[in-house]
This record gives structure tokens, C-alpha cells and sequence, in this order.
């Protein structure tokens, strides 16, 4: 059986509540829930101590990236992923913010993570600063992967999606299209 707990945490300096799902996959029977908390329990399992994952252990920790910064982590990188990955065609327009009628690389990250209950600025730069460093090669579907001006959601197999120019809008690219400057893991 799913339970569900209220989790009060903060990211970014903005309080965020949360709705946790906790339980085992073997307890439901909705194959994309089971999906998700087996993706997360893993995420937990192969976490260590310094980190936090809120599924399957009924903890409403949340874990602090040295800066005063805390995050929720209830959702999935999957889910992030799966979520971005809908808006994929839509424009891109410099300064904004919809993922539906127009967003700019950061906004894109942004308003993704929102959708989640997670607050990061709309600055690629600023976001280079957002939750806790990782390198390329351990990167995990729903980190952001930041460049130099740009910013991205990494959705795995060296791939990122992102609000790229006014010419292609939001589309996927290879992750190495450009020098990445950092990898950053908004949820563990």
C-alpha cells in the first residue's frame, strides 16, 4: 500500500509543502507508480548518509546543499523527465516562462521543476548554484546540465532537453552539444 505524508521542506530559500507517496513497489498496483517508487528507492538505496530521498523509508528529511538550501525530494528524475519531455516542439521566447506558449532555456528548468514544488531562478547562471554538484559521468535523468549561458534537463542515454533557440524551440540534443560548465542534481 502507497501512504502519503505531508513534508515541509524548503528549496531555495521559498518554503515548499509537499505530498510524499512512501511504500514499496510491491504494494500498489499501478505500474507507473511502481515505476517511480521503485526508481526512487533505488535513488535511496544507493544514496549516501549526507543525502536524502523521501520514498520508501517514510522520512520527511530534506537535505541541505551547503549554501542554506534545502530540497524536497519527492519527486522522481523520471518524472521530471517525463513531464519536460511533453512540451518538446513548443517556441522558445527570451524571457519567458510558459511551457506552452513560450520559455527561454531557464524559465523552460524552472517552471519543469515548479510543476514539482521545486523553486529555481530564472537565470541559467544563477541555476548553476541550485542543488548539489555531480560529475557528467553520474549524471541521472532530471539533473540539470548547465553551460555557459544555457541550461538543460538531462533525460539520460547522453541526451538533455531544453528550450534551445527561437529558430528550434523545445527540443532534445546531445548532451555534449557544447561544453558543459556543471551537472547539478535538484533531486536525490
Amino acid at each position: 500500500m502507497v501512504s502519503k505524508e505531508v513534508v515541509s521542506s524548503t528549496v531555495e530559500k521559498k518554503p515548499v509543502t509537499k505530498v510524499v507517496e512512501t511504500g514499496s513497489a510491491e504494494d500498489t498496483d499501478s505500474n507507473e507508480t511502481s515505476s517511480s517508487t521503485a526508481s526512487a528507492a533505488a535513488s535511496s538505496s544507493s544514496a549516501d548518509s549526507s543525502q536524502s530521498a523521501a520514498s520508501g523509508d517514510n522520512s520527511s528529511e530534506s537535505s541541505s546543499d551547503g549554501n542554506g538550501d534545502s530540497e524536497a525530494g519527492s519527486a522522481s528524475g523520471q518524472a521530471v523527465v517525463d513531464y519536460a519531455l511533453q512540451f518538446v516542439g513548443n517556441p522558445y521566447v527570451y524571457g519567458g516562462s510558459s511551457l506552452t506558449n513560450g520559455t527561454d532555456c531557464s524559465g523552460f528548468t524552472m517552471s519543469v521543476y515548479a510543476h514539482f514544488g521545486y523553486s529555481l531562478p530564472h537565470s541559467s547562471s544563477a541555476q548553476r548554484s541550485c542543488g548539489r554538484g555531480v560529475s557528467y559521468s553520474e549524471a541521472q535523468p532530471g539533473d540539470i546540465i548547465c553551460y555557459s549561458g544555457h541550461v538543460g534537463i538531462y533525460i539520460g542515454n547522453g541526451q538533455i532537453v531544453h528550450a534551445s533557440t527561437p529558430s528550434s524551440g523545445i527540443k532534445v540534443s546531445s548532451a555534449t552539444y557544447k561544453s558543459i560548465i556543471t551537472v547539478r542534481r535538484i533531486i536525490d
